[in-house]
C-alpha cells in the first residue's frame, strides 16, 4: 500500500498534534473557502446531506425540551445554521466555535436571513480549545451537532459542559458511531485537511460525563432512511407481524453508525408554564349569565384552580406568565373579539401558582357595544399557548349588553 494511502490512526493523529495546531487546521478549513454559498445554504447545501442533518437536528431539538427564553449554547456551531433556527424559536443563543471564519459566516447568515419577530439577539463566542468563556451555571441547554467527534480533548470539553450548564439542564448530541475514524470519508478528511475524525465511544463518554457532574444519559432510537412498506405490510407492522422484525433489523443497521444522545445534569427542573405540556385548569365564573349597559364596565368573579402538572408563572415572568383570558363571540357564534381581555391572577409581581392551588380574582373588562354575546374564558400562558389547546375546559357566559 502506498504511504499516501496508509490508514490513519486518529489516536496517533491527536497524539502527534497540539490543540493549537489542530485549532489552526480547523480555521484553515473554513478560511480557504472563497465561495460561502454551500455554508450559507446549510442544512440545504446538499440533497444527500439534508435529510441526515434535518432529522438529527429534529431528534436533538425534541430531546432538549426547549421553550422560549432558554439560554442555549451551541458548541461547534460552525456557520450557525442550527443556531439561527434556535434563535427563531425564541432561545437566547450563544454560538461558539474554534474557527473565527466559521463564526463570521454565521454572522453573515443572520444578516442575510434575519430572524422574524422580537427574538433574543445571538452571541458569537470564539472557543480556544480549552475553556468556554462563560460563567459557571450560565446556560440552560447545550446542543452539539456533529462536533464532539472533531474534538481532540473530549474529556476537557465535557468538563466545560458540566461547568457552564445549570442544574436541571440537558446537553444534546448528534454524533457518528464507534468506528467513524475508519470510514472512507473520515480517512479522506484526515488525510486531506488534517482534522480530527474521532470514534464515538458512548461508554467512555458516560464515564467522563459522570466525572464532570452529569447524572444521567439517554440514547435516541430513530431511523433516517424511510422504511417503505405496502399498505398490507404497514398494517402487519402495527400488529407486530413479520415487517416489524425487518424494521428492527433495518433500524439496528442504521444505528450502528449513529450516536444521538443526551446528558442530564442534576434533577429535572420543575415543569412550569413556559412549556405547553402540563397546562390545565378548572375555571368557575360568577354570575353564570350577565346583563349590563353599553357604557358599563363588565365585572365578573372567577376562581381558577391549577389542576395540571406545571407551575404557573406570575405576570412578571413575561414569557409563560399565566392569566385568565377571554374571547368574545357574537349572537351568531362567530368570534367578535379574539383575546379581548387578560386578567392577572395577582397584583404586582405575585407568586407562582402551584399545582392544586386555586386563586380568586375579580375580572373587569372594557364595555362592549349593545348586542348579544358569549364570553368564553380560558387560561393563557403568555407567548406559549391557550390552555384549551391542551384540552383544558373553557367556561362560557352569555352576556346581554343594552343600549
Amino acid at each position: 500500500m502506498n504511504k499516501s494511502h496508509a490508514v490513519i490512526d486518529v489516536k496517533q493523529l491527536i497524539a502527534g498534534s497540539s490543540i493549537d495546531e489542530l485549532n489552526k487546521l480547523a480555521e484553515e478549513y473554513f478560511a480557504r473557502t472563497q465561495d460561502w454559498t454551500f455554508h450559507l445554504s446549510k442544512p440545504f447545501g446538499s440533497v444527500d446531506e439534508a435529510p441526515q442533518l434535518l432529522i438529527n437536528f429534529a431528534v436533538v431539538l425534541q430531546g432538549l425540551e426547549l421553550c422560549r427564553g432558554l439560554e442555549v449554547l451551541e458548541f461547534g456551531a460552525g456557520t450557525c445554521w442550527a443556531s439561527r433556527y434556535l434563535s427563531q424559536l425564541g432561545c437566547a443563543v450563544i454560538a461558539t466555535d474554534i474557527s473565527p471564519t466559521a463564526l463570521k459566516i454565521g454572522k453573515e447568515l443572520y444578516e442575510r436571513q434575519p430572524v422574524f419577530g422580537n427574538m433574543p439577539e445571538p452571541n458569537f463566542l470564539l472557543f480556544d480549545g480549552y475553556r468556554i468563556d462563560l460563567p459557571d451555571n450560565s446556560v440552560d441547554r447545550i446542543i452539539c451537532l456533529h462536533a464532539l467527534h472533531h474534538v481532540p480533548n473530549p474529556q476537557t470539553v465535557l468538563s466545560e459542559f458540566g461547568r457552564v450548564l445549570r442544574d436541571g439542564g440537558i446537553a444534546g448530541f448528534a454524533e457518528p458511531g464507534p468506528e467513524h475514524s475508519r470510514s472512507p470519508q473520515s480517512q479522506d478528511e484526515m488525510r486531506t485537511f488534517g482534522v480530527v475524525e474521532n470514534d464515538v465511544d458512548i461508554s467512555q463518554i458516560w464515564r467522563d460525563a459522570k466525572a464532570c457532574g452529569f447524572t444521567d444519559i439517554k440514547l435516541a432510537v430513530f431511523n433516517v432512511p424511510p422504511f417503505l412498506l405496502s399498505p398490507t405490510e404497514f398494517e402487519q407492522l402495527l400488529k407486530g407481524g413479520p415487517a416489524s422484525k425487518r424494521f428492527a433489523q433495518a433500524l439496528a443497521a442504521f444505528l450502528k453508525d449513529q450516536r444521538t444522545f443526551f446528558l442530564y445534569k442534576g434533577k429535572p427542573a420543575a415543569l412550569n408554564s413556559r412549556f405547553p405540556g402540563g397546562l390545565s385548569a378548572k375555571i368557575e365564573i360568577e354570575p353564570s349569565s350577565l346583563i349590563c349597559r353599553a357604557d358599563e364596565e363588565i365585572t365578573l368573579r372567577a376562581r381558577v384552580e391549577n389542576n395540571g402538572k406545571a407551575v404557573w408563572l406570575p405576570r412578571s415572568a413575561g414569557i409563560g406568565a399565566v392569566q385568565l383570558g377571554c374571547h368574545v363571540y357574537d349572537s351568531s357564534g362567530k368570534i367578535f373579539r379574539q383575546s379581548y381581555h387578560w386578567e392577572a391572577l395577582m397584583d404586582g409581581d405575585g407568586l407562582p401558582v402551584l399545582p392544586n392551588d386555586a386563586v380568586a380574582v375579580v375580572v373587569r373588562m372594557a364595555p362592549l357595544p349593545a348586542g348579544e354575546y358569549v364570553l368564553e374564558f380560558d387560561m393563557v400562558s403568555n407567548d406559549v399557548a391557550w390552555f384549551a389547546q391542551n384540552g383544558s375546559p373553557t367556561v362560557r357566559v352569555p352576556l346581554t349588553v343594552t343600549g
